[in-house]
């Protein structure tokens, strides 16, 4: 089939599907009720899956329930599009659509936001890492470029928030243990509107010199201050040490995945210089809604944070000491019941965040003789405007566009000289153009063209080995997609393709020590097809709530468009670190008595390791398995007990690849098998 044809071919056939799985769920003489309506805020339209006019992926509680309670990385990793890693504890990664380039470590290109306040700093990046897994209930993840409404990302945008449970009175203690030393001890306490989690993680790890120890305090609130206004606080204090054990190279991880980065005869190795990451992040939160009359609602949002961050590294210890301060401001007019009925979004975003970096030489993990000391300036704005309207029954248009602008400013204070640069962006528009057209009550085609840009993130601009590179332009890329989908009575279908291209992709290099730099690799062509199935098999039959079966995929073809380095020609090679394929198949089982099992499979394809594509890893196939069983003792006590399981098939089975990677060292290689079990007790008052 010609690569043309193959997405309407597949539209096609995937509406053939749908109407035939409906016609049998019509037939069908068990009970069958409404798929639940469920909300999505993405480009504040708050409108109903069926009627959104982006592609989004939803990680839900029942999402969360399907895996083992110590990482969000298995229910991310059930979107297609999505993935998330975890090369060692603690230590995340996190692409939207091959966004993970920009990401050797941490969170890049992709904006968070966290209960409506901005999560992602002023810099780009995300502390991820510093969140306890009880700290989220809910995903949001708007694949494709967001900004027209959210700012810099050209991979896209994830809206989270934390569990709900507002107006309840109660208190939750769980613990777990597993394989690998892992220890987890989660408490809460629920008074009325207000809420207080500390959660509570640690484990060995599977490779020498891996382990990591979390704590986290959180609380959030919500107040109703009127009738027409609500405050809500949330705050967070981090305190997490992960050890990195660095990547090696085929040789070692045939001989012991479990190794550590080995030494060479002139550079120590990760267990010889304390290699890790020591980060103590705090965040205080505010969000003000207000409606202004009828039709018109306000919603302010600040923030203030902190980071206290050390890295003993291979070849140096770098010590940042961070604050930032933003805020997101949002004027939201609805009118609808009149002829046309509208929507309109206006407002602006802006952030502040200072980074004193100092480096020293790594005497084993203890700082050495000065090296570098240097401050840097983050400084961005935003201002959007958009409009939402149906002008047509089942007709809806989204359009907007937003005005950002980005400057670092650097100072360096030793080596003498003084010096000082800055590096400003300019103003850089991006508009987004979005339709929705509903078929009856189940069905509904969306087409979007949208507009992303990306500038470098302080860590990019100021590699590991100090100094400030002005050389790197900011990411531009244009994104065109369709998307079917089928929302209804059991079934739940949609199938997204779409055409991305990018310029001035950043990509990440290292030299012979092991830090870290990025170039611009000129312009990648990214072509896409995702789908996702979803039907409930039974539901309210006997002992049986309902049986469901699940399945999700993409399809990508990821290639350097052009992109010359020195005399080296890469144009027309696959993106490094992006499976071709990736599958999903799952069973929910959840029974009346209070027992439930969730079983998922996942098989990704093979992945280059560098630009040359000369190099490659095997693909891998995982299956993940949990049981879990409630039971309510009193009106007042209930329980959880669970039991989690992962087996993954692989010859190499690597959860984070070191891309193009000096002397090879791609492998930060993971367990094949993983075990956990847990007990939560809850008391309501």
């Amino acid at each position: 089939m010609k690569k043309r044809n193959l997405i309407p071919a597949a539209v096609g056939l995937f509406w053939c599907i749908g109407n035939s799985l409906d016609g049998f769920a019509q037939k069908d003489t068990l009970t069958a009720t409404q798929l639940e309506e469920v909300t999505v805020q993405a480009f504040e339209s708050r409108r109903t899956l069926l009627e959104t006019t982006a592609s989004v992926g939803l990680v839900t509680p029942k999402s969360f329930q399907r895996y083992a309670p110590t990482t969000f990385t298995n229910a991310v990793n059930s979107l297609p599009g999505v993935r998330m890693e975890e090369r060692s504890p603690g230590s995340y990664r996190f692409s939207v659509r091959g966004s993970l380039l920009r990401s050797p470590f941490g969170v890049r290109n992709v904006k968070f936001y966290w209960n409506g306040i901005p999560f992602t700093d002023a810099s780009g990046n995300t502390p991820l890492n510093s969140l306890d897994y009880g700290s989220i209930g809910r995903m949001e993840v708007i694949k494709g470029p967001g900004s027209s409404l959210y700012g810099a990302g050209t991979g896209g945008v994830v809206l989270l928030n934390t569990p709900s449970g507002a107006g309840q009175y109660g208190f939750s203690q769980a613990v777990g243990v597993g394989s690998y030393g892992f220890q987890s001890r989660n408490t809460e306490l629920r008074l009325g509107d207000v809420s207080v989690r500390y959660g509570h993680q640690q484990q060995d790890g599977f490779r020498q010199h891996s382990g990591m120890v979390r704590d986290a305090l959180q609380v959030n609130s919500t107040t109703a201050l009127s009738e027409k206004s609500s405050l809500s606080i949330l705050g967070l204090y981090s305190d997490l040490h992960y050890k990195t054990p660095g990547g090696i190279n085929l040789d070692q991880y045939t001989k012991d995945p479990t190794l550590a980065r080995q030494p060479t005869p002139t550079i120590p190795g990760s267990v010889t210089q304390n290699a890790g990451i020591y980060t103590r992040y705090t965040l205080l939160g505010l969000q003000h809604s207000l409606d202004l009359s009828s039709h018109w609602n306000q919603s302010i949002s600040l923030y203030v944070n902190a980071n206290d961050f050390a890295n003993p590294f291979i070849t140096n210890f770098e010590k940042r000491d961070e604050q930032g301060f933003g805020g997101r401001n949002v004027w939201n007019y609805t009118r609808p019941g009149s002829k046309i009925d509208v929507q309109w979004t206006s407002g602006f975003e802006w952030q502040y965040g200072k980074s004193s970096q100092r480096n020293y030489q790594n005497n084993a993990g203890v700082p050495g003789n000065f090296l570098t000391s240097e401050d840097i300036r983050s400084t961005n704005w935003s201002v959007f405007s958009q409009i939402e309207l149906t002008p047509l029954e089942n007709l809806i248009i989204n359009a907007g566009a937003s005005l950002n602008s980005f400057r670092y400013g650097y100072e360096r204070f030793f080596p003498a000289p003084y010096a000082e640069d800055s590096r400003s962006f300019g103003v850089i528009a991006n508009p987004r153009l979005a339709a929705t057209k509903k078929i009856g009550d189940t069905w509904a085609v969306t087409a979007s063209l949208s507009s992303g840009f990306s500038p470098p993130t302080l860590q990019e601009v100021r590699p590991s080995a100090g100094g400030f590179r002005t050389d790197l332009a900011p990411e531009r890329g244009l994104n065109r997609e369709i998307a079917v989908r089928r929302v209804g009575e059991r079934l739940r279908m949609e199938i997204i393709g779409y055409l991305f291209n990018l310029n001035e992709t950043i990509v990440r290099r290292s030299d012979e020590a092991g830090a870290e730099f990025f170039v611009n690799a000129g312009k990648t062509n990214q072509k896409g097809l995702e789908w996702m199935f979803e039907y409930g098999l039974i539901r309210n039959l006997g002992l049986m709530e309902e049986v469901k079966i699940r399945h999700s995929g993409n399809f990508v073809s990821y290639r350097y468009d052009t992109y010359q380095q020195g005399d080296v020609n890469f144009s027309g090679n696959k993106l490094p670190g992006i499976p071709s394929t990736f599958q999903m198949t799952g069973l929910d089982v959840i029974l009346k008595n209070g027992i439930s099992a969730f079983v998922s499979y996942q098989s990704l394809s093979k992945v280059f390791l560098n630009d040359a594509n000369t190099v490659e890893a095997p693909g891998f196939n995982q299956l993940a398995a949990r049981l879990i069983w409630n039971k309510a003792w009193t009106k007042h006590l209930s329980t959880e007990l669970s039991a989690s399981a992962d087996w993954a098939a692989a010859d190499i089975y690597s959860l984070g690849f070191d891309l193009n990677a000096f002397g090879n060292r791609y492998y930060n290689a993971a367990p094949k098998q993983n075990y956990w079990s847990g007990l939560k007790v809850n008391y309501v008052f």
